[in-house]
């Protein structure tokens, strides 16, 4: 598959060269988008709908498709976390035999469905779902409907915008074409999705200016890293968009947040007594007892944030686009990435170190400390998608996203003394980074073409390539692999057996994915 990568990026290449000629033979002739669905933003380059409205009229417009696909997996893939063929976004660690049996299924899940509502040219109502539960390891016909987009618009001239509920999110604004329209390439260098916001833009010549305030929420991860409501801080998002002409596209954007992590006065455990910190008087009291009671109440506070610059480029019937994003947390901020904080204590810091295996009276007591610690991953993530239209029945296209955590010293790793490699009586689920070691990188390329025998049905094949690397607890790399113990005081220690090398889970998972399916457009 990798040699598979170099040809199609090699046939984009070409593509890139041969298609300014193509483009003059077809003078005066404009190149209009075909993403397939109306599931991917609009805020690129294409144009706006000139609809003939009256100032204080309400009209209707139904929004939507009905998609079926059917996806086969050689190896399990993840969704957020979990086994889910729907919306994949990382291959998944073998921790298990069944992980690397192939399975399939058919899913309609990913159809949408909404309804526009325009007043007059001032405002515009959105509400917009599909029917994805990406939390179950088997999406079928129970699943519920998922609120995508619910929010609505107000122009009280034509440079100002203002934009009120859960949208697509304003940073990292640019998506790759994929038909994959639950995830995208999330986790394999797309950070942006959706999020609750309140926001502005302004018009200015061909530059258009936003930003808006918003959730730290997730939408697609049950178990919350953030409780939202309780967060002391919105995310805080500029950005801006340059359009000189309808063939170019440029974008960048940044959003910031402190997140809070920690609040034990507030604990679980002190259900039902008062949430404040312990006012009584020590007669006893020293200054050191004094400062580590306010430590222990105080609320632990990250800073997470990034920056973003994307673009598109059309020419004739050659489309590319592509986004760089660097930040820190974005995981924790964002619904997307692989960049989530970590939270381990001093003593799993130590064991799980290179010196995990020193025993006696310094290291029992270092492994004995219990005191929390967070870390923040950075993360440096990417993609690139090109598309050609052969005809207006034909097109295809390949896509490529990388996403890397640059201080992989801080990621939790996993012990494979811990991972049940041939317990397929017992099921793991995959969010726990303990069990499964953190991710510190994941790829993803593939290459799609869809045949359009109307022009609102297409049929459409993708494949995808998952690559995704996790981390191991360093205590069992190299030569300290080796050691069982040794106390640097008494001089003594003991030797283990590391185990054969090709038994253990390997900490990099690979995954080939196959879709095949079809979806009609109903908007109207």
């Amino acid at each position: 598959m990798k040699h598979l990568f170099f040809v199609f990026f090699s046939l984009a290449l070409y593509l890139t060269i041969l298609n300014p000629l193509i483009g003059e033979t077809i003078e005066g002739q404009e190149s209009t988008p075909k993403d397939g669905t109306t599931l991917y933003p609009s805020k690129t380059i294409e144009k706006d709908s000139n609809q003939q409205t009256t100032p204080g009229e309400v009209k209707f417009r139904l929004t939507g498709m009905l998609k079926t696909d059917f996806a086969y997996a050689n190896k399990s893939v993840l969704s957020f976390g979990f086994d889910n063929l729907v919306g994949p976004t990382v291959a998944k660690r073998q921790v298990q035999a069944r992980d690397s049996e192939p399975r399939s299924g058919i899913y309609p899940t990913s159809s949408l469905l909404g309804v526009e509502i325009l007043y007059g040219t001032k405002a515009k109502a959105i509400f917009e779902a599909d029917f994805v539960d990406v939390t179950k390891s088997s999406v079928g016909a129970e699943t519920k409907p998922r609120v995508r987009q619910m929010y609505f618009q107000y122009n009280p001239s034509t440079k100002i915008e203002f934009f009120l509920g859960r949208t697509w999110d304003l940073f990292a604004g640019v998506y790759p074409q994929s038909y994959n329209a639950s995830a995208f390439m999330s986790g394999s260098g797309n950070i942006g999705w959706q999020r609750e916001q309140i926001g502005l833009w302004y018009q200015l010549g061909d530059v258009k200016l936003g930003s808006a305030i918003g959730t730290t929420g997730f939408h697609n991860d049950p178990n919350v890293k953030t409780n939202i409501e309780r967060n002391s801080m919105p995310t805080i998002a500029v950005r801006m968009d340059w359009k000189p002409s309808s063939q170019f596209f440029f974008t960048t954007s940044a959003i910031g947040t402190k997140l809070k992590v920690s609040d034990p006065s507030t604990d679980s455990a002190r259900d039902g007594l008062a949430l404040h910190a312990n006012q009584f008087n020590d007669p006893n009291q020293s200054v050191s007892n004094a400062l580590t009671q306010k430590e222990t109440n105080q609320r632990s506070t990250l800073d997470s944030g990034g920056v973003s610059i994307g673009f598109v480029w059309k020419q004739g019937n050659f489309e590319s686009r592509g986004e760089i994003s660097y930040g820190t947390n974005l995981t924790s901020i964002t619904s997307s990435g692989i960049a989530p904080f970590q939270t381990t204590t001093y003593g799993e810091e130590f064991t799980n170190s290179r010196l995990g295996f020193l025993s006696g009276e310094f290291s029992n007591d270092a492994k004995s400390n219990t005191k929390k610690k967070f870390e923040s991953p950075r993360e440096l993530t990417g993609f690139l998608s090109l598309n050609y239209d052969v005809s207006k029945q034909f097109g295809f296209g390949i896509h490529t996203g990388v996403s890397k955590i640059t201080n992989p010293e801080v990621l939790i790793g996993a012990d494979f003394n811990a991972l049940s490699t041939s317990r397929p009586d017992s099921f793991q689920w995959t969010s726990n980074p303990r069990i499964m070691g953190a991710i510190r990188e994941n790829l993803n390329y593939g290459f799609r073409m869809n045949y359009d025998p109307e022009e609102k049905i297409r049929f459409f094949l993708q494949t995808d390539v998952f690559r995704t690397y996790y981390k191991d607890v360093e205590r069992y790399q190299g030569v300290s692999a080796h050691i069982g113990s040794y106390d640097p005081m008494q001089q003594t220690g003991e030797w283990r057996d590391p185990g054969n090398k090709s038994e253990r889970s390997s900490a990099v998972a690979e995954s080939l994915m196959i879709r095949l399916g079809g979806l009609f457009r109903f908007d109207t």
